[in-house]
């Protein structure tokens, strides 16, 4: 009793002990089985990724959008993408930051693969915004600080910057600002970070209030003091930059009033109070001039000989209302 107790087998039949061991053989082969497709499934996605990546999706075509100041081909080259270069082995990240390193007035790049071959570089570019005065020209920036070129002549709705020195400025990247100093030299008033962050933080402004370029220069050189000169005419003394959106809206419906009683009128806002503003009629001193025209090529004949034309001067309005 105690023997049939502690091994059940012995109890069955020959038969039933014969249907233990097949259920037993038939789980291990189904096991088997299931590993084997396993395995199988394994081998053929194994092959279908290494064909995928070494002989189907290759980029057959490049596809160019929405740019306007470069050509298809230089925006290609920027981007190191070659033809029959795998599509999903291609860094589009890479690809893009070459885009706008190489091409600076190039600010955004989406790229978009598609299995029949293409891929298409979508571009948004920027314009200048802003110009730092150097002895040899002009720095131009876009309206995040981003360096466009070096130029001989100030474009026009570009306002100059003043108030910060060039550490470095290379094209395609982000200026770097030599950070402000107390007067004794020893104490950081603003690093480069927080320069770079005021100033996109003033141009944005000046673009939501004043968005046809007529603000000429912002004076960076005390963040508690900013100032503002709108057409040559007016100097806009706005106080700290915390408060610069307020005191632009402010700024633009005072501005409009005086224009309203007197369109040359030139003189000082002072702004730097909350909801009031001070007016004191008359010059004032700063370091911007109008911009240049930029030089015409001389008007030829037929036989190529320069055509000497003659240009009346144009006579500056001068007046003021007292």
């Amino acid at each position: 009793m105690n023997t049939m107790r502690n091994n059940p087998q012995t109890a069955l039949s020959r038969d039933e002990r014969r249907h233990v061991v097949s259920l037993k053989k038939h789980k291990q082969r189904r096991r088997r089985k299931i590993l084997a497709l396993c395995v199988l499934a394994l081998l053929i996605i194994g092959v279908g990724i290494a064909l995928s990546l070494t002989v189907f999706f290759h980029i057959t075509e490049l596809k160019v959008v929405d740019s306007a100041r470069y050509t298809e081909q230089q925006v290609i080259d920027a981007s190191n993408i070659k033809l029959q270069e795998n599509m999903f082995l291609c860094d589009t990240e890479k690809a893009a930051e070459n885009i706008k390193t190489t091409l600076p007035y190039i600010e955004e790049v989406s790229v978009k693969r598609s299995l029949t071959g293409r891929m298409t570089l979508t571009v948004k570019e920027t314009r200048a915004a802003m110009a730092i005065d150097e002895d040899e020209g002009y720095v131009l920036l876009s309206d995040k600080c981003k360096v466009l070129e070096r130029s001989l002549l100030l474009p026009e709705n570009v306002c100059i910057v003043n108030g910060v020195t060039c550490y470095e400025a290379k094209e395609g990247q982000t200026i770097v600002f030599n950070d402000m100093y107390s007067s004794d030299g020893k104490t950081v008033l603003r690093t480069n970070e927080k320069l770079i962050e005021d100033l996109t933080n003033a141009c944005a402004n000046v673009s939501d209030y004043f968005p046809d370029g007529k603000v000429n220069e912002i004076d960076m050189s005390d963040i508690n003091n900013l100032e503002m000169i709108y057409e040559y005419r007016i100097l806009l003394k706005c106080g700290e930059i915390s408060k610069l959106s307020k005191t632009l809206e402010f700024a633009g419906a005072i501005i409009g009033r005086l224009d309203g009683e007197n369109p040359n009128y030139k003189g000082i806002v002072d702004l730097r109070i909350e909801n009031k503003a001070y007016y004191n009629e008359g010059d004032f001193e700063t370091t911007t001039e109008p911009p240049t025209e930029k030089p015409q090529e001389p008007l030829t004949d037929e036989n190529g000989e320069v055509i000497e034309t003659e240009t009346e001067p144009q006579e500056q309005n001068t007046e003021q209302e007292n």
